[in-house]
């Protein structure tokens, strides 16, 4: 519930981040002329360069998160290893996303995308039941990656009322 929460906010903050980051100087001046009492805005010239420079900035795609690693091996049986580390963790935490990645020299097992370091460490705690050398890992995510879609979730079918 509380990551449902947590992502829920993230959308909202998102959706509200773009719609701020959508509007410009222009706009908001002639909402401020408007009306009963009209306010007249007045820029300086380094101020309206700064600010259509922060305007043309792409869209942040990314985000600093966390994971969990579960398992870091550069041995000679690393690739099995590998394997056996990410099918306990399915099994004993199927709630949970689990990959196993490649970078040379070292196979690495990760579980679990978070945005703050608190959640992560929640986790760690339970996921050290069975892995006690688990540690938290800073990565870089998509933020797509955080994102609810609506026709993704799944909608359970209300039961009828009997009388």
């Amino acid at each position: 519930m509380k990551r449902f929460l947590l992502i829920t906010l993230i959308v909202l903050a998102a959706a509200l981040w773009q719609g701020a980051a959508a509007q410009n100087v222009a706009a908001m001046k002639s909402r401020l002329a408007a009306g009963a009492n009209p306010v007249t805005v007045t820029e300086q010239s380094d101020v309206q360069q700064a600010v259509r420079t922060v305007e043309q900035r792409p869209a942040r795609t990314k985000v600093n998160g966390y994971t969990i690693l579960i398992l870091s091996d550069n041995s000679q049986t690393a690739r099995e290893n590998a394997n056996k580390a990410k099918e306990t963790f399915e099994e004993s935490f199927p709630d949970t996303e689990v990959e196993m990645y490649y970078e040379s020299p070292s196979f690495y097992v990760a579980a679990g995308r978070y945005l703050t370091k608190e959640e992560a460490i929640i986790e760690l705690w339970r996921f050290r039941a069975i892995f006690p050398k688990a540690i938290t890992q800073s990565r870089e995510f998509d933020i797509e990656e955080f994102i609810i879609r609506p026709e993704l979730e799944v909608v359970e079918p209300e039961l009828e009322d009997e009388e």
